[in-house]
């Protein structure tokens, strides 16, 4: 099939599809939103993009991309999240702090604050479902299983926490997969008109390189990822410092489709795991 895209019926349909309303998810950054221009019109990721976020282990990737389930929950946006390392109770603890603003010490196991969760459990009260999987899936097969079961509930926004745990065996065989998951996920939510957020580990050679700021071709999985990604978001672990429950880095758009690429200086508060970005008039405080 071909179409001519100067001929006078695409050119009607073109203007028609430009002047729709636009349909995105914001992402509790406001940079970030604001490059997500095109299909997300500086508010956000748009339906069927595919996101790549990476980071190395123990740099806030999964808390930052439970901040973005938690931003969407309040646009009004239900959200799928897989977990392929935590729990359904270790998921919602981190969750309910973040999304309520509450001490996570206060939720969790053997410092559990029954004030605490009642405040928390009022501030969640009308938010649209989070769906996470009953147990953590382990094969490439359950994962697509459960996203066909939560895109049957209405579900349009999944993230996936994280790539390279779908697949077990030794790094060429995680690398193989991960290069046909990826292919074949970015499909599927093109096809059904689902926004897609992948967390991804970095290669060898970037995870250990605390000198440079990463690049998107350090992703572990090879150019299929980086060319497969609307965005690629990566955690800068070469200007992380944490002091005390306060971390700050920069988030690196090292590729955006759809906009432009910039650093955004963010900040981890770990008593409650929330994420802010940084005021223009505090960013000399982010490590150079």
């Amino acid at each position: 099939m071909k179409q001519d895209i100067l001929a006078p019926d695409f050119l009607k349909k073109y203007e028609t599809k430009q002047q729709e309303e636009i349909v995105s998810v914001p992402t509790g950054l406001p940079t970030l939103n604001r490059i997500c221009r095109d299909d997300g019109g500086g508010g956000g990721f748009a339906q069927g993009w595919f996101i790549t976020m990476a980071g190395n282990p123990g740099f806030g990737k999964s808390a930052l991309a439970l901040n973005m389930a938690s931003a969407a929950l309040n646009h009004g946006t239900s959200v799928g999240y897989i977990s392929l390392e935590m729990s359904a109770q270790q998921l919602a603890t981190r969750l309910y702090a973040l999304h309520t603003n509450s001490k996570i010490s206060k939720l969790e196991r053997g410092s559990f604050s029954e004030l605490v969760w009642t405040d928390a459990k009022r501030a969640i009260e009308g938010s649209p479902p989070l769906w996470v999987p009953e147990k953590l899936l382990s094969t490439w097969q359950s994962v697509v299983d459960y996203c066909k079961s939560c895109y049957d509930d209405g579900c349009r926004y999944f993230i996936l926490d994280y790539l390279q745990l779908v697949n077990t065996g030794d790094e060429d065989a995680i690398y193989r997969a991960t290069q046909r998951i990826v292919t074949e996920l970015r499909a599927w939510g093109v096809d059904n008109q689902c926004t897609i957020v992948c967390l991804s580990q970095f290669n060898r050679t970037t995870s250990g390189n605390y000198d440079s700021t990463p690049r998107s071709q350090g992703l572990f999985g090879g150019m299929i990822l980086e060319a497969s990604s609307d965005l690629c978001l990566l955690l800068d672990h070469s200007r992380y410092e944490r002091d005390m429950n306060t971390a700050r880095t920069f988030l690196v758009t090292a590729k955006n489709r759809h906009g432009p690429t910039v650093e955004i200086p963010i900040e981890w508060d770990y008593r409650t795991l929330s994420v802010r970005e940084a005021d223009p008039d505090e960013e000399y405080r982010w490590p150079k």
